[in-house]
C-alpha cells in the first residue's frame, strides 16, 4: 500500500464533502465520486476542485470501472443507504470508512454484519467521538480511578438548528442518539440493561423534516447499577452544545461545558471536596473556521482528522480498525430500544448484548426490538 491513498467517495453531501476535504488535506487523492443525486456530485466537484474525475450513481458501476484505481472508500450517503452502498465495496475487498450507523433499521444492520462477518479489518465506522482528544482525556481520567466507581453519566447533544431539507432521519433518537449512546458505552465499558425515553416538541421550532419531535430524554441503567441519561435536542439557541457529566464516588468530570464558539473545550475534574483538580483538568481548542460549515464541525473537525489518520495507518499496516461494525451495532441496539420506548410513551425496554451474533439477534427479538 502506498503512503498516499486513492479514495473513492460514495455519498458526497454535506458530511461526505467534509471527509473528502480532510483526506485531500493530508495528501490523499480523490479518484472517483458517487451519489444517487446528480446535484450532489456537481457541488462536490466544485468544492473539492476535482472537475474531471469520474462520477457514478451506483457502487457497482464505480467498482466495475475503477476497481484497480481505488485503494480505499469513504461512504457518507443517507443513513438508510449505508449498508446497501457499503456491501459491494466490502465484497470487492476495499477498506471502508463508513459514516455511522450501519443503517437506520436494526434488522438490516444485523443482516449486514451477518453477511460481512465480525472481522475488524473491513470497516472503520465514523463515530468520531472515540478519536476526540477531550473525550480520550476524559476516558483516561476514568481509567486512572480519579473519580472512583461511576455512579451516574449524563451525555448531552444539542444542535442549534434543524437538519437540512435533504436530510434523511428515521427519528430524533435514532439519528442524534447514536453519537452519545456510543459515547456512554465507550466511557463505561458496559452495555445498558434497561432503556426508556420520551420525545417532545418545544416552542418555536420549525423543521423541514419530521423527526417525531425536537427534544428527547433517554434514561438507562447498567448491570452494575450505573444510572445514565442522554439529552438530545435541535433547539439550543445559543449554539452547538456537546457536554458530558460523569459522577463517581470520589469526584466528577465535566467535559465540554458550553463555551460558545470558538471554544475552548474544557475537561474539568472536580474533587470530593468541591475543588478543581487543575493538574488533571485540561483545555482543548476547537477548529477556527470561516464561511459556511456544518455546526458540529468546529467542535469535532480535529477528531475527524485523527480518525482519518488512524484509518490510513491501519489500512497501510493491515491493522485491525478500532471502531468497527461491531461497536456501532451495540450503539444501534441501544438507540433502537430508546426509539421504541419513546414511541410507546416511555415504556422500559430490557436489552442485552452477546458476542454470538445469532444469540444477540435473538435477544433483540425477545426484547421487542425486532421481528422474529
Amino acid at each position: 500500500m502506498s503512503q498516499s491513498l486513492n479514495y473513492a467517495v460514495f455519498g458526497v453531501g454535506r458530511i461526505g464533502r467534509v471527509h473528502s476535504a480532510i483526506v485531500q488535506t493530508y495528501g490523499h487523492s480523490i479518484v472517483a465520486l458517487g451519489d444517487e443525486a446528480e446535484g450532489a456530485i456537481t457541488i462536490a466537484r466544485e468544492e473539492l476542485n476535482v472537475p474531471n474525475i469520474p462520477a457514478f450513481n451506483t457502487p457497482e458501476a464505480m467498482i466495475e470501472k475503477m476497481d484497480d484505481e481505488i485503494d480505499a472508500v469513504i461512504i457518507a450517503s443517507h443513513t438508510k443507504d449505508h449498508a446497501r452502498h457499503a456491501l459491494p465495496f466490502v465484497k470487492a475487498g476495499k477498506p471502508i470508512y463508513l459514516e455511522k450507523p450501519l443503517t437506520d433499521g436494526l434488522e438490516e444492520a444485523f443482516d449486514f454484519v451477518q453477511e460481512i462477518g465480525r472481522s475488524k479489518k473491513l470497516i472503520q465506522i465514523g463515530l468520531q467521538r472515540r478519536y476526540d482528544e477531550a473525550l480520550i482525556h476524559t476516558k483516561q481520567l476514568i481509567l486512572e480511578g480519579l473519580i472512583g466507581p461511576i455512579r451516574e453519566i449524563r451525555c448531552i447533544l444539542r444542535d442549534q438548528f434543524p437538519p437540512p431539507e435533504t436530510y434523511s432521519s428515521r427519528g430524533l433518537v435514532i439519528d442524534m442518539g447514536i453519537h452519545v449512546a456510543d459515547e456512554a458505552i465507550f466511557f463505561l465499558d458496559e452495555f445498558p440493561n434497561e432503556v426508556w425515553a420520551t420525545v417532545h416538541n418545544t416552542i418555536g421550532y420549525d423543521s423541514p423534516i419530521d423527526e417525531g419531535g425536537d427534544t428527547a430524554f433517554v434514561g438507562f441503567t447498567t448491570q452494575s447499577g450505573i444510572v445514565g441519561r442522554l439529552d438530545l435536542s435541535r433547539t439550543h439557541s445559543s449554539g452547538y452544545n456537546n457536554e458530558t457529566y460523569i459522577i463517581g464516588t470520589k469526584g466528577t468530570i465535566h467535559t465540554g461545558r458550553f463555551a460558545g464558539y470558538p471554544g475552548p473545550i474544557h475537561v474539568e475534574l472536580w474533587k470530593h471536596d468541591g475543588t478543581l483538580d487543575e493538574a488533571n483538568s485540561a483545555k482543548f481548542e476547537m477548529s477556527y473556521l470561516k464561511g459556511d460549515y456544518p455546526e458540529f464541525l468546529p467542535r469535532f473537525e480535529r477528531a475527524y482528522e485523527i480518525a482519518h489518520r488512524q484509518f490510513h495507518n491501519d489500512v497501510s499496516e493491515s491493522h485491525d480498525f478500532a471502531v468497527t461494525q461491531n461497536e456501532v451495532l451495540d450503539a444501534q441496539v441501544f438507540v433502537e430500544a430508546a426509539h421504541r420506548s419513546a414511541q410507546a410513551n416511555g415504556k422500559r425496554f430490557s436489552i442485552s448484548r452477546h458476542d454470538d451474533l445469532a444469540a444477540y439477534r435473538q435477544a433483540c427479538v425477545d426484547n421487542g426490538l425486532m421481528e422474529a
